[in-house]
Order: structure tokens, then sequence, then C-alpha cells
């Protein structure tokens, strides 16, 4: 098959660019183009990126570069021109000139609205038009004149999706240059999630793992208040979907209502709750909620699910902290229960109000204190999976191991991706269970994030 019209698309960062990327390729296939995931396939390649902090412009940059690289290749190859490479989300958005002057090979470069515009932004690139104006924050998102579109998964056949309910934030953490990339909290209608979520579940979905910059929000610039409860009751009453997981909520946005709707059956008890310190000085640094307000969110959500999996993030080496700081940040983990640790150094990010902060920790010692809290993390981490040993669970199988007679799935407490695995021997794997269904199982045996069971 010829490359006209094919297009490759690259993704990098966090699970909301996973998304944008599921709908550019759905409003692409759409207009006629073929998609691949070879860039030796396509005659146009999309580089969708991630700004958030140094380490993520890092690996969007180096994507950026690869795909210049086999763009050449592909040139070379056929001995015709290079096909053009398009950079979108939200490095592009952050740094549209420097891209373009940095990186001459590209095409251009088109920001967070991409994945409403991509056709019209591939339709461009292809003509030979370089693209540069990416717009204000925001631009594309729900309750901005944007639709939401179909969404073609980028692992097809899996039983888990992200649902994305709302785009950027209204809340400005001293760090964080987020709003300055996707814009203020955009809230999606609740019947355009709910309609999505069905799509979702007819096609196979059994899991659907609610995504946005602050989960917590959603609908508070919709309704004036906030609206993720009811929310979550109306997704656990479509029938074929067996559980709804939050991932991302602020402790400040929790109240007793949430609780309420995380004690029905079908919501996993499990929480992505971001501490991001300890510190009660650090956090006011950080205009986060203080440790006080985290424990009785904590205190709020066990009320109600007594059995709750809390994982959470922590950044280290913020301007000012000492090593009592971190003292108080490994206490807090400790006092909340937590079960899995996520640890970053602080990245000093332009246009935030922690750039000019005195006192900066040096480098060495914040890498230093981010391997003691991930090694605290680890020590939680192992607790938390040994505390399981000997329990049923459920387990959503997912594909046979390599190991015969063992599956692989996950507990209610993991998270694709980030929680580990959970490994069920099941005598009749062959003839009796088809993939991504679940199954009881009891735990026989724990690693530091991955379960060995038995089916019972």
């Amino acid at each position: 098959m010829g490359k006209a019209k094919t297009c490759c698309i690259m993704v990098y960062g966090c699970a909301k660019n996973q998304v944008d990327a599921e709908e550019m390729a759905a409003r692409l296939r759409d207009a006629g183009y073929r998609l691949s995931a070879d860039p030796a396939e396509a005659n146009v390649l999309v580089v969708h990126t991630c700004g958030f902090i140094e380490d993520a412009r890092r690996e969007s940059v180096e994507g950026i570069l690869l795909a210049c690289q086999a763009a050449e290749e592909t040139a070379a190859s056929s001995g015709g021109k290079a096909p053009p490479v398009v950079v979108t989300g939200c490095l592009s958005q952050r740094y549209p000139k420097d891209l373009v002057d940095e990186i001459p090979e590209i095409a251009g470069v088109a920001g967070t609205a991409a994945p409403r515009d991509i056709v019209e932004i591939v339709g461009a690139a292809l003509s030979g038009r370089r693209l540069q104006d990416v717009g204000s924050p925001g631009r594309g998102a729900p309750g901005a004149g944007t639709a939401r579109a179909a969404r073609v998964a980028l692992t097809p056949g899996a039983s888990w999706a992200y649902l994305r309910v709302s785009e950027g934030c209204r809340h400005r953490c001293t760090y964080c240059a987020i709003p300055s990339m996707r814009g203020t909290l955009a809230s999606r209608e609740p019947d355009d999630v709910l309609n999505e979520a069905k799509t979702l579940a007819a096609e196979g979905v059994k899991e659907l793992d609610l995504i946005a910059q602050d989960l917590s929000d959603y609908g508070y610039d919709l309704a004036g208040e906030r609206r993720l409860a009811p929310l979550v009751r109306s997704l656990v009453s479509i029938p074929e979907i067996a559980w709804v997981r939050l991932l991302y909520v602020r402790p400040d946005g929790v109240t007793s209502e949430l609780g309420d709707a995380m004690a029905l059956p079908k919501v996993a008890p499990y929480v992505d709750l971001p501490v991001e310190h300890g510190s009660a000085k650090v956090l006011r640094l950080m205009g986060r909620p203080g440790p006080d307000r985290i424990l009785e969110a904590v205190e709020t959500l066990r009320a109600s699910v007594p059995g709750l999996f809390i994982r959470t993030t922590v950044i280290a080496g913020f301007p000012g902290e000492t090593e009592k700081d971190v003292e108080d940040t490994l206490g807090l983990l400790k006092a909340m229960g937590v079960h899995r640790v996520g640890v970053f150094s602080y990245s000093r990010e332009e246009g935030t109000s922690a750039y000019g902060l005195p006192d900066p920790v040096p480098p060495e010692a914040a890498r230093e204190r981010t391997e003691l809290i991930r090694r605290f993390g680890l020590v939680l981490a192992k607790e938390s999976s040994e505390s399981l040993v000997g329990m049923d669970i459920p387990v959503l199988l997912a594909k046979p191991s390599v190991r015969p007679g063992y599956w692989i799935g996950r507990g209610p407490h993991q998270a694709p991706e980030v929680d580990g695995r959970t490994y069920v021997k099941i005598a009749d794997v062959a003839p009796g269970i088809p993939a991504e269904s679940f199954v009881t199982a009891t735990i026989k045996r724990a690693g530091v994030l991955s379960l060995f069971a038995s089916r019972r």
C-alpha cells in the first residue's frame, strides 16, 4: 500500500495526551487518512508533546528529533521529499517560536488545540505551509465551542480506557505551568461524558479511568459547584462498566458526597490523591492544601471506603525545603497510609510564581531527597502488597502470561501502567477464561508492586 494520506502519530507525556492522540486519530481516519504506528509508512508525522517539566520536555524533544530522522530516512530510501513533521501538544503551545527556530526540519507547530484542528493542520503541512500559530491556551477545550471527537484506541482490545472529563485548571499552584499550556478549567457537559462512556462500554471497555488536571473540580465552571460525585453515579449505572477509577483528586476537593459516591459497588476502592509535599511551610509556598486538609480528606474518604488504596505524588527539592521538611513529608505519607508514591525532583519552570523564589535546593541535594522518598515509597508499597496476602480480590484479566498456566491482570488497587500487575494461576486457562474478564483470585505471594495469586 502506498503512503498517500498515511499519518503516524507519536505520543509523549501523560494520559491526557493519549486521549488527545486518540481523538486526532479518529478525526484523521474520518477524513480519509490511513493511520500507521510505523513512521516509515507515513507521508506525514505528528509528534504530540509534553511540556510540563524538564524531563518531559527532554523526552519530547528527543521524540521530535527521532521523527525528523525517520522522515529523512524515508526521503533517502524513496528518493523523494521528506514527509512533514508537525509538533503538537503542550511543548509546542509553550515554546512555538523556539521549536521552529531551533529545529528547522519540522514543518511547524500546532499547540494544544491540535485534537480539534488536526485535519486542517495535517492538510496544511502536506501542502507545504509552515505552521506556527498555536492560539491561546485552552482554545480547543470542551466548553469553548469544541465538540469531542470519537476516539481510535491506541491500545485496541484493551478492557480499560481513560475518560477525560475536563481540560485545564483554575488552581494556580506556584510550580505548575499547566494553565499556561492548557488554559483554565473547562468541564465537559455530563451528557457528553456519559455518551462517550457508553460508546466505550459498547466497544468492550470494562474499566473507566477518569482523568483531568483536577477531577474533584469537575463541573465547577458549569454549575458553580463540584459535580464529580453525580457524574460517578451516572457512570456506574452503565451495565457493561465494572470499575470506575478516579485519577488525580486534589485533597481540598474531597467532600463527604464524593466519599459516598466512591463507596458505590462499581467504583474501584482507589484514588490518586496528590499531596506534593508534607511540610506545612513548603505547601504554603506551593499554593497547595496543607497537611491538616490532606489528612482530613483521607479521613473523609476512608469513612466511606475503609479499604481505600491511595496513590500520591511528591515533589522533592522545592525552594526553601530543609531536611526537616523532608522528614515531615515521610511522616505525612505514613500517617496517610499511602500505598504508592511517585516522586519527582522540583523543576524550575519559566512563567510560574515559584520561578523566582529564594533559597534554591542544590541539584545534588534534590536528587538525594528524591531517592530517599522513592525508597520510602517502595517500603510502603511492599507493606501494602504484603497486606493482601491471603485475601480474595477481583482481578481484571488482560492476557495470558508467557509462563504457562498464568494470566496477567490487575486488582482494584492497580491502575493501568503504574501500579504493577497481578499474575493469576488458572488451571483451565486455555479453554475456560476469555481475555479481559474478571475472576476472583486468592493472593499467595507479594512483590513490591506485583502480586501472585490463584483463581479461587
